[in-house]
């Protein structure tokens, strides 16, 4: 009997895992592609009238859907999001480059709770393979915020940067750029080959981290000092104590981690050894050995300490200012997609130039690229 009840409940469990899986994914989806399209016309015509606001409007936009996720797993999905080291050094006008080991697929989506609570959602960009840009709704969000889409390969990668780079220097931006060093997730494959380079280079192996790639971090660091006035370099550690998130379809089955700790530490650009590649990749392997070690020591103990630099005071109004921003967000995509549905099931005309949008935003997305479009139609400063 006791198997009967147990195993009925572990099927409850499974469902409700599923059901809430599907939930999110689906609100993940919907609010992406809805929110780029029926808002189209506001930044369309931003960027149609060469407004220097253009830029700024849309990453606002992009900004509160980020917002939007953080709200949906860690007020409706209750994950504890813990953070550690000394955050005090963020701000959210310093333009940072930002360096985060590798665990899962999909660290820089809980990397947002970082950024909306110490730092900017609305400057913050991300390095992501190529193939990414092409996910509708939320590739094409992305194309528009201009994220730094990668090949891998840094024969065409180098032009891309710099042309990426020095774009933000021409609209005098500051970005907050999240790149991983390790160059793809931590899985079987790519632990074997981090092993093999290490036997190779007479490196120690790492059980938690894979070696850095060392030539596009210090080519980033090179041409963000060189274009955007690089000031500091924020050092990211992340860790999944109970279940770890390890691919995309871990958001249907609903395998959500239930905590994640952030390990923070701040490094001014002076302080840094920028000027030298050999020595700049040699700081950044260094920092991957510290991480090691830290990840060693908490899947060890697992110690859950909050300690982040501020007063408990101080933490206590960041969180409550932060859930005030969370539930507005949750509140305003939720009614814009139901708003959306709504429109689309009883408004023919809607639902006509609706339909229309998609195949015409695939074919921009595919051929041009939102953010090659919206280069083109953004203005430059008046130097004047």
């Amino acid at each position: 009997m006791a198997d009967i009840i147990g195993n009925s409940r572990g099927y409850k469990q499974s469902v409700k895992k599923w059901l809430g899986g599907i939930i999110f994914t689906s609100s993940l989806f919907l609010s992406s592609t809805v929110g780029f399209i029926v808002l189209s016309p506001i930044h369309m015509t931003a960027f149609m009238l060469k407004l220097h606001c253009a830029q700024w409007i849309f990453d606002t936009i992009v900004s509160t859907w980020f917002a939007f996720l953080v709200a949906a797993y860690e007020l409706l999905y209750g994950v504890r999001i813990v953070i550690q080291g000394d955050v005090t050094a963020m701000n959210k006008n310093r333009c940072s480059l930002i360096v985060m080991n590798h665990p899962t697929r999909l660290d820089w989506l809980f990397y947002f709770a970082v950024q909306a609570r110490y730092a900017s959602l609305r400057r913050l960009k991300i390095c992501l393979k190529n193939e990414l840009r092409h996910i509708p709704g939320v590739g094409w969000a992305m194309q528009a915020a201009k994220f730094l889409f990668l090949h891998r390969k840094w024969s065409s990668d180098r032009e891309r940067i710099v042309e990426y780079l020095s774009h933000f220097n021409s609209l005098t931006y500051a970005p907050q750029l999240l790149f991983f060093p390790e160059g793809t997730d931590f899985r079987s494959l790519s632990r074997q080959r981090s092993k093999e380079y290490a036997e190779k280079n007479s490196l120690n192996d790492y059980d938690h981290v894979l070696h850095p790639r060392t030539l596009g971090f210090t080519a980033l660091v090179g041409h963000m000092k060189q274009y955007n006035k690089l000031d500091q370099i924020v050092d990211v550690t992340v860790a999944y104590p109970e279940n770890v998130m390890q691919r995309e379809t871990d958001l249907i089955t609903g395998n959500i981690p239930r905590v994640i700790v952030f390990k923070i530490d701040c490094f001014d650009i002076d302080t840094v050894p920028t000027d030298n590649d050999g020595l700049l990749s040699r700081w950044i392997e260094d920092r991957w050995r510290i991480k090691e070690d830290f990840l060693k020591e908490f899947y060890c103990y697992r110690d859950y300490n909050a300690q982040n630099g501020y007063s408990d005071e101080q933490n206590l109004e960041i969180e409550m200012d932060l859930k005030v921003y969370l539930i507005g967000a949750l509140v305003f995509w939720s009614m814009l997609s139901m708003c959306t549905l709504y429109w689309l099931v009883f408004f023919p005309w809607f639902r006509l130039c609706f339909l229309w949008s998609v195949p015409v935003c695939i074919i921009v997305s595919t051929v041009i690229g939102f953010d090659n479009l919206f280069t083109i139609l953004t203005p430059l400063p008046d130097t004047k």
